[in-house]
């Protein structure tokens, strides 16, 4: 009888429980350990999603609250562009406009004719359109002058077009220079009803 088999024939129950607690413990790891570990790791992967999908989601917010809030501000300074800007009619509209314009360009030393506007409204909007062409006779400085008085008007007057013309006075013409100009004005168009 060798050394092996002797032991094994007198710690026979021994060996045999340890035999079994070792098929036991190999069933737990195969049947509840290994598939437990694979539902942790994926558990643990969702969350990191999860919590990535949070992050993404409060960034979001953080725009739809800033877009809000600009929207906001947006339609506010739009009623007080509206409101304290913009001349409420067509009349308003165009005699500020007819006098803004006469008094710039006499401040800027420069002879401004006729200045008959025309009426078209803004598509797709609430806004009408005064439009003029007028005519400027003057130096080169004053009518620069006269020029940069009207794009920093607090009155709302746009220049659409500068055109160099002759002049029709053939003894100044090289002192004097005359200017087409194309302003324009705008004003809320009443809702028709």
């Amino acid at each position: 009888m060798t050394l092996w088999h002797r032991v094994f024939e007198e710690r026979r129950p021994v060996i045999l429980a340890l035999a079994i607690a070792l098929v036991a413990n190999l069933a737990a790891l195969l049947l509840a350990v290994l598939p437990l570990r694979s539902s942790v790791e994926t558990a643990t992967v969702e969350a990191g999603e999860a919590h990535a999908a949070l992050l993404q989601a409060r960034r979001l917010q953080t725009q739809v609250d800033g877009a809000q809030s600009s929207k906001t501000r947006a339609e506010q300074e739009l009623g007080q562009f509206y409101a304290d800007v913009l001349p409420p009619d067509q009349p308003t509209a165009t005699k500020t406009a007819t006098v803004w314009l006469n008094q710039a360009a006499q401040d800027a030393g420069v002879v401004l004719t006729d200045t008959h506007f025309v009426v078209s409204p803004v598509r797709d909007s609430r806004l009408s359109r005064a439009q003029a062409q007028v005519t400027l006779q003057g130096r080169y400085p004053n009518i620069r002058r006269f020029l940069y008085a009207v794009e920093t008007a607090k009155e709302f007057i746009i220049v659409e077009s500068v055109e160099l013309a002759q002049s029709s006075d053939t003894r100044q013409a090289n002192d004097l220079l005359q200017v087409s100009l194309v302003v324009s004005t705008y004003f809320r168009t009443p809702p028709t009803s």
